[in-house]
Formats: C-alpha cells, sequence, structure tokens
C-alpha cells in the first residue's frame, strides 16, 4: 500500500475544504456560528420561496459588472449602518441566536436597493430584520458596466451575535 496517493488525497480534500470555507465565510467581528441540534435541523425554516418576485422585474439585472456597485462611504461606513440599525428580534435574542444571513438585493440604476431574498437564514426573526436593516440603507452608487448604469445583484452577510 503506498501511502502516498493517500496523503495527496488528503492534502486535495483540506485545500478544497479551506477554499469552500473561504468562498462562504466573511470576514470581522469575531461572530461564532450557530449550529443546529437534529430536532432543529428538522424544523429549521425553508426560506427559497419566502421572497417571490415577477421575472419582470429582474430581467435586466446583472450579476456581474466592471464597476461594482459600492455603499456610499466604503465598506467600513456600511457596516457601521448595519451595526447601529440592525434590530435584533426578541425571539433571537431569547434563543441567543448567533450566525450570518445572507440577503441577495438588487441596486437600482438610482442606487436604491430594491427586492431583498434571503439566501441562507438563521429563523427566529433574523430574515426580516436583515431585509429592514438592508432596505433602510441609503442610496448606493450604481454599478457600470460599458460606460452604461445598470441593475446589479448584490449580497451582503448580516451577522448575529448572541445578547
Amino acid at each position: 500500500m503506498h501511502i502516498s496517493p493517500i496523503i495527496s488525497s488528503l492534502k486535495l480534500l483540506f485545500v478544497i475544504t479551506i477554499f469552500s470555507f473561504s468562498l462562504f465565510s466573511c470576514g470581522g467581528g469575531g461572530e461564532s456560528s450557530y449550529s443546529l441540534t437534529k430536532k432543529e435541523v428538522a424544523k429549521k425554516e425553508d426560506f427559497s420561496d419566502k421572497d417571490t418576485y415577477s421575472a419582470e422585474s429582474e430581467v435586466d439585472v446583472m450579476a456581474w459588472v466592471k464597476e461594482k456597485p459600492a455603499y456610499v462611504g466604503g465598506k467600513k461606513e456600511m457596516y457601521n449602518f448595519i451595526k447601529n440599525n440592525l434590530v435584533i428580534p426578541e425571539e433571537a435574542k431569547k434563543a441567543k441566536v448567533s450566525g450570518m444571513v445572507f440577503v441577495r438585493f438588487i441596486v437600482e440604476k438610482d442606487g436604491k436597493i430594491t427586492n431583498p431574498k434571503i439566501i441562507k437564514g438563521l429563523g427566529h426573526g433574523c430574515e426580516d430584520a436583515a431585509k429592514n436593516v438592508i432596505m433602510s440603507m441609503p442610496a448606493w452608487k450604481p454599478g457600470i458596466h460599458e460606460g452604461k448604469v445598470v441593475r446589479v445583484y448584490h449580497s451582503l452577510p448580516i451577522a448575529f451575535a448572541k445578547q
């Protein structure tokens, strides 16, 4: 039995795991993750159909552009806005929920935020709180592609920490 192929396989698995983690993790704040027990997994909400939009509303929305939309003032100011305006639901406080809610939305041509949709939720009212803070943001600098202002999808993680 050769150990070399096994070690190579383990190294590859390690690299894939680290790569996957880096794709889905977000930096900062020292947030801890929320883990579910087997009972909670069974009753975990399905957020896939929470937000429905007409196909027309998202027809001309771009996923990738040369100049991405940006919060006026930069990322630090955006996360300060979220920190200062996020209302943690009482149910989430009681359940000591922590983790990330991922919200996908559209930055319109005028910079306004529309169509927030939960990509990943935590339950306990965190999804509505995340959508509310996203929708309360001031207008962003819109995305630009080939010299034209365009509608662009954008996603943000909203951190919830144990209270």
